[in-house]
């Protein structure tokens, strides 16, 4: 049981407290674990330029600068693995987070996803919902929420 577990991070500390759950569960059923970070993809129309006045946002350094925000999230995530002993393999995708980590879990087999709750406060919540709540309500297989 849980023998491929998906951890999904985001580098904060309740994803921290997730790659920890993780790394333990790995441990207890000799499992494989994934660390996934997903990053928004860059939207250029956000920055549209005025009559005369030229943005110059270089796509090369957004991902440049994309992909050491990942590397970052994914080096924060593995030293909490390290002590565990756990073997683990990285990666990074650009899409929309929830739907990628479903995406993900699914066309390749994992048993359980593992993510952290952000504990945002209920209006937010409500309003903005969050990448927890749309990945628990798509996910083909349990997820193990961690707070």
């Amino acid at each position: 049981m849980f023998e491929k577990i998906l951890l999904a991070t985001d580098g904060s500390e309740t994803a921290l407290k997730a790659a920890r759950a993780a790394g333990e569960l790995a441990s207890k059923t000799n499992g494989s674990l994934t660390l996934l970070f997903v990053m928004e993809p860059f939207n250029e129309m956000a920055y549209i330029s005025l009559p005369g006045y030229e943005l110059g946002i270089d796509p090369e350094k957004v991902e440049r600068f994309q992909r050491e925000s990942a590397n970052a999230v994914l080096e924060r995530t593995a030293e909490v693995l390290k002590p565990l002993g756990v073997p683990f393999v990285t990666r990074y995708e650009i899409g929309a987070p929830s739907a990628t980590i479903v995406s993900v879990a699914e066309n390749e087999g994992f048993e359980v996803i593992v993510i952290g709750s952000r504990g945002r406060g209920p209006i937010a919540s409500f309003l903005l919902g969050s990448v927890c709540d749309r990945v628990m309500h798509r996910a083909h297989c349990p997820v193990l929420v961690i707070k």
